[in-house]
């Protein structure tokens, strides 16, 4: 069985492109996936119509506005407030750039805005808050300087006991302290706000075997204090201390269980009442001692009470 021969092949359409150049489907387009974007740099092209180039951004803003935050944060803080009103005013200057940049970088127009407000806040702060410094100062200043002491000396000075009234004969009025004339034992030294601190006269003290303290001395005396609370507020005397030089050398305050010879009290004193506890130094000479009285409130000048005024 004969087959003809084959005819001549089925012509091909024509390529519509250049002779040899890959064929395209005409329904794809540039930039869909699994093919090329036609405008990409790495073909050298031009960005698609409509296509926005990212924007810089404000640094100036952005740095401007969190300084001006922590001087707020800081403004009225004593003392750091000084340093708050540096980051304020770097905020602020920043802020103001920032503004200026926002029309060319088209962004930071409201970080600088803020940063500009808040910094202006923060520096009326530190005003304010300095302001109020200064006045609590000066006030607590006025106040210190017109705490003053006056002394009273009972007519039968007796162990613990406080006159009701405050007043004296011999002592009389006289401000008292570290560089004032120091008070004698048994007098009262009376406060301006009503608190008062009196002392007894020293007496002899014999520590028993348990004493700590009494090391290197032969003589000991035995004071009892009374704090009196004529104030309108509860007293803290936890923070109270007593100190004993004799014969121009420094006492030993000794603490003896076994007498009930311990340190100051703890419980508060409430107002109209007083405590009375003793202190026990070990002394060069019982004769010529000079102790000092501090009530432990810093509002409060230390009591001098001498054997020789």
């Amino acid at each position: 069985m004969t087959y003809p021969p084959p005819g001549p092949a089925e012509p091909t359409s024509p390529s519509l492109g250049h002779p040899g150049a890959p064929q395209h489907s005409p329904y794809q387009q540039p930039g869909y996936p699994g093919q090329p974007a036609a405008w990409g740099p790495e073909q050298g092209g031009y960005p698609p119509y409509g296509a926005v180039p990212p924007r810089k951004t404000n640094v100036l803003a952005i740095t401007g506005l969190v300084l001006a935050i922590v001087g707020l944060v800081l403004c009225l803080i004593p003392i750091i407030n000084l340093f708050a009103a540096v980051l304020a005013l770097a905020g602020l200057v920043l802020g103001i750039i920032g503004l200026v940049k926002a029309g060319t970088l088209g962004n930071g127009k409201g970080m600088s805005i803020a940063a500009i407000v808040i910094s202006v806040v923060a520096g009326i702060g530190v005003v304010v808050s300095q302001v109020f410094f200064v006045a609590a100062l000066e006030e607590l200043s006025s106040s210190l300087g017109s705490t003053s002491i006056s002394s009273s000396a009972p007519d039968e000075p007796a162990v613990g006991e406080v006159p009701a009234d405050g007043t004296g004969s011999d002592a009389g009025d006289s401000a008292a302290g570290a560089s004032s004339p120091a008070l004698a034992f048994g007098d009262v030294a009376v406060y301006e706000d009503g608190l008062e601190v009196g002392v007894s006269a020293p007496a002899a003290f014999t520590p028993s075997d348990t004493a700590a303290g009494d090391e290197g001395f032969t003589q000991f005396v035995r004071i009892d204090v009374t704090l009196t609370n004529g104030t309108a507020e509860t007293f803290d005397p936890t923070f109270a201390y007593v100190t004993v030089s004799s014969g121009g050398a420094e006492g030993s305050q000794v603490f003896d269980a076994a007498q009930e010879i311990s340190s100051t009290p703890s419980t508060s004193v409430l107002p109209g009442q007083s405590v009375t506890f003793p202190v026990v130094f070990g002394v060069t000479d019982p004769a010529d001692l000079t102790m000092e009285v501090n009530v432990g409130a810093w509002e409060y000048d230390a009591v001098i009470f001498s054997t020789t005024s």
